[in-house]
């Protein structure tokens, strides 16, 4: 044992004198902002979360991005109406509010959506009446998310940084404590991977991309720049050499005339741009920022060799996504007012609903995303039905299947699919005039020359029934016996 060692041990035994134990953290890093491996820890959100805020408002590339994609969302006007009234009374007043003016809101909301990739609404209750005012948190101020113990979905508090002080915890519409709560929080993601509560900003893949193309178009500039200054080279005999030098100390003016001999040669030295190799480079990194927005080269303005076809055939994959993204967005919508108004409800201020589906309880009004569609859609479906009513024509007496499934499918041709219980109700409700046969056109000739109606049944425009309607009116009569005669009693 060392000299150092017999003191520590010493020092170690001595009375009052604790041992101390060391203990390695060997955790990959900080914890995530949900705790699960999936999630970013509250440093890389916030720095992902400022990088594409940041390129945003410096890049023109990924401000219309984002711009776009809020262009076919919200579009011209979106609306969200109800059929129940008290419902619809509510939505109107939280809609227009001038607490909440929501469709101001619409533009800031998706932006937000698609620059941070998640939405962190908080609505607070007025006690007075009920009403729920809308406000917005930042992605970087949220830093813990508390789920439940058996659902890692189902989330309960978020914790908000403050500049001063302990976080401030909002309790979810799932937390228990949620209805006495002045305020409750409702989050809303995209681009989240499985097992991960927060979403990822559109931009994210792009970021990289987006700062390479910005330091070579600053480079190109400063190269454009540098090509106004360049250098005369004179070429002299070697024994003029000195004179000159002299006597050229001074650059001539521009537009001086300089008067010399055969031995003497001027040559201008300048910059050579490359612009022809450049365009190539410049060309890869557009790719690569197209392919993770998504949209073709020409919705940036970069027409190149697209025509009319191959525009076409680029836009289709672009607009599924843009379809899906107004279907969430307009399911956020819907999610908000619901909670709203059940935040009302329960004060009192409001009934309680029938049911908890929104397909029920909503009806969206939103722009579509392709009128292309619209037009392929109704030619589709115009050639189907058509095709349906010649196969219907072969058919003989009244077959509700088929009636059924021509409606199901000419509707998912229209591109608006119905439910089994809307195609009920329309099968349930639909009146389909029978066209009257040879039949009973002849019935109703010889009915008419055996029993001439009066002038006044002439004047009312009616006409005796013929024995096939008569027929089938007796049959469908509840009172009718069947066609029995009636026994006379006897005695």
């Amino acid at each position: 044992m060392g000299l150092l060692d017999n003191f520590f041990s010493r020092l170690a035994g001595r009375k009052g004198m604790d041992s101390v134990s060391v203990r390695v953290d060997d955790s990959p890093g900080w914890l995530s902002v949900t705790g699960r491996a999936h999630d970013y820890d509250p440093g890389t959100v916030q720095e992902l979360y400022q990088d594409a805020l940041t390129a945003w408002r410096k890049n023109p590339i990924a401000w219309r991005i984002v711009a776009i994609v809020t262009d076919y969302v919200v579009g011209d006007q979106l609306t969200i109406t109800s059929n129940n009234r008290q419902l619809q009374r509510f939505i109107a007043d939280f809609w227009h509010h001038p607490q909440n003016r929501m469709d101001l809101r619409l533009e800031a909301l998706n932006d937000e959506l698609s620059r941070s990739g998640d939405l962190f609404i908080l609505l607070f209750r007025n006690s007075q009446d009920g009403m729920s005012y809308l406000r917005l948190v930042t992605k970087d101020r949220i830093h813990k998310i508390v789920s439940a113990a058996n659902d890692w979905e189902t989330e309960l508090e978020y914790h908000e940084v403050q500049e001063l002080g302990d976080p401030k915890v909002w309790l979810s519409p799932a937390n228990p404590a949620a209805a006495e709560s002045d305020a409750i929080m409702l989050h809303y993601s995209v681009n989240r991977p499985a097992g991960a509560l927060m979403g990822e900003s559109d931009l994210t893949t792009m970021l990289p991309w987006l700062q390479r193309y910005s330091r070579m178009l600053e480079d190109r500039v400063r190269l454009h720049w540098a090509v106004r200054a360049f250098l005369w080279v004179v070429t002299v005999p070697s024994t003029k050499v000195q004179e000159k030098r002299e006597q050229y100390r001074n650059p001539p003016e521009a537009g001086s005339i300089v008067v010399k001999d055969e031995s003497e040669i001027w040559e201008v030295a300048s910059p050579t741009l490359h612009g022809v190799d450049a365009q190539h480079d410049l060309k890869a990194v557009r790719g690569m920022i197209d392919a993770g927005s998504g949209f073709p080269p020409h919705w940036r303005g970069e027409a190149a060799d697209a025509n009319l076809a191959t525009a076409t055939a680029m836009q289709g994959p672009t607009e599924r996504h843009l379809l899906r993204r107004q279907k969430y967005f307009v399911f956020l919508l819907e999610d908000i007012l619901f909670h709203a108004y059940q935040r009302a409800r329960e004060l009192g201020y409001a009934r309680a609903l029938a049911t908890s589906d929104y397909n029920k309880l909503f009806v969206a009004s939103v722009q579509d995303v392709s009128r292309t569609d619209n037009e392929a859609l109704a030619r589709s479906a115009k050639d189907f039905t058509q095709a349906l009513s010649q196969l219907g024509a072969t058919l003989s007496g009244k077959n509700e299947t088929y009636k059924r499934l021509a409606l199901r499918e000419a509707m998912r041709f229209a591109g608006s699919p119905l439910t089994e219980e809307e195609i009920d109700q329309v099968v349930k409700d639909g009146v389909v005039e029978e066209r009257p046969t040879t039949e009973d056109r002849r019935s109703r000739a010889r009915a008419a020359r055996e029993f001439p109606a009066d002038p006044a049944q002439e004047q009312r425009g009616s006409s005796p029934p013929t024995p096939r309607l008569m027929a089938r009116d007796k049959l469908a009569d509840p009172t009718d016996d069947g066609g029995k005669d009636e026994e006379e009693p006897k005695g």
